[in-house]
């Protein structure tokens, strides 16, 4: 199958072609930064930005790298089809006596090992973006990486998926974020002088532009008034923040629902099992860990 090129009109790039190791190859790599620039006829919005952003303020801005939709919403879909279960287990259980009991010993080691995974296994952390002092901060495999944002290697480039028995091939679309040996700020050093990280990824190459167009029109203009209705619930902190002037009404239903359908939202925030950024970060933005 021939590759054909990003629609986008930014500069090709042999930067994977640098790498000493490649995990994975791409095809059609262009250079989205340096200099950061947005994707023309795009919108940047942060509409539906909810799954990718784990923390935004005027300060710095948290990006979610991996396990995006997939994590956000695993729990509600099997809290959901346990909840159909349980009751239809429930009603033939009233002709049947050992039916709602049948239910739970079929489908309650599958609900019990979902929440195993969210409670054991750590959100990875996100990319931080600091506006006030211009730079990201990167975290890959125990090394953490302090880049200027004025030298910000972006990629974007498509792999090809197979998805069928019928042949059928789809493009999924990165965005790479690239990290230099010259970058390195703490943690273990660093084994190769250049290594990637995917930033966000899918099968819809505007939806990756987007992505994109809001993170540069996040550092070039700060929190607009969208962003504060967008983005009220990507964590617990500004969950609360935002029901706060709620009436009580909608509190308590809210509350309830987060509680039976997305209790893993309320764990990110006190579980003791997650990944911190070490010392010399949060001695620049005090003890915050965003997921």
């Amino acid at each position: 199958m021939k590759d054909s090129p990003l629609k986008c009109d930014f500069p090709e790039t042999d930067l994977e072609q640098q790498l000493e190791k490649k995990l994975y190859r791409t095809h059609g790599a262009r250079l989205a930064s340096p200099p950061a620039r947005k994707v023309a006829g795009v919108s940047d919005s942060s509409e539906k930005m909810m799954d990718g952003v784990a923390h935004i303020s005027e300060r710095f801005m948290d990006i979610r790298t991996a396990f995006l939709t997939f994590r956000a919403g695993q729990v509600v879909v099997v809290n959901l089809f346990m909840a159909v279960v349980l009751a239809l287990g429930w009603v033939v259980s009233l002709f049947f006596s050992k039916a709602l009991l049948a239910a739970v010993v079929t489908f309650g080691p599958f609900w019990v090992a979902v929440y195993l995974f969210e409670i054991f296994f750590p959100l990875t952390l996100p990319v931080r973006i600091d506006r006030e002092e211009g730079f990201v901060y990167v975290g890959h495999r125990g090394t953490f990486y302090r880049i200027p944002w004025d030298e910000l290697d972006v990629t974007f480039s498509y792999n090809w998926q197979y998805l069928g028995s019928g042949v059928v091939w789809e493009r999924q679309y990165y965005a790479h974020l690239f990290m230099r040996e010259k970058h390195y700020f703490c943690g273990k050093p660093p084994k190769m002088p250049l290594q990637r990280k995917k930033i966000f990824s899918g099968f819809k190459e505007e939806k990756m532009y987007r992505k994109w167009n809001f993170i540069v029109r996040y550092y070039n203009e700060g929190v607009v008034e969208e962003d504060i209705d967008h983005l009220a619930g990507i964590n617990f902190d500004s969950l609360r923040k935002d029901l706060a002037s709620s009436s009580i009404g909608k509190r308590i239903l809210e509350y309830s629902l987060l509680i039976l359908f997305m209790p893993t939202m309320i764990w990110w925030k006190f579980t003791p099992f997650k990944y911190k950024w070490p010392k010399e970060i949060e001695e620049i933005f005090g003890e915050i860990n965003y997921y």
